[in-house]
């Protein structure tokens, strides 16, 4: 499984950060409130996940680590 809400807030901050962020970068952005559920519920929709990884990457100059946020579903 990926821990989505771990990533989230390592690379992105907060909800606000996030929008604001993608924004910056002239992508579309969800709303806050959106984007708050993605950080409660511990999921990135299907469809933005490589937008957010693309806006990292814009970002930091290289890809953002992911590997790292892979967690064993057999315990």
């Amino acid at each position: 499984m990926f821990d989505a809400t771990a990533f989230l807030r390592d690379n992105c901050g907060s909800p606000a950060e996030l929008v604001s962020t993608l924004r910056h970068y002239g992508f579309a952005a969800p709303s806050e409130a959106a984007a708050e559920k993605w950080f409660s519920r511990g999921t990135i929709p299907g469809g933005w996940l490589p937008i957010v990884l693309a806006m990292l990457e814009l970002e930091r100059g290289e890809a953002a680590p992911v590997s790292k946020y892979l967690r064993n579903s057999h315990g």
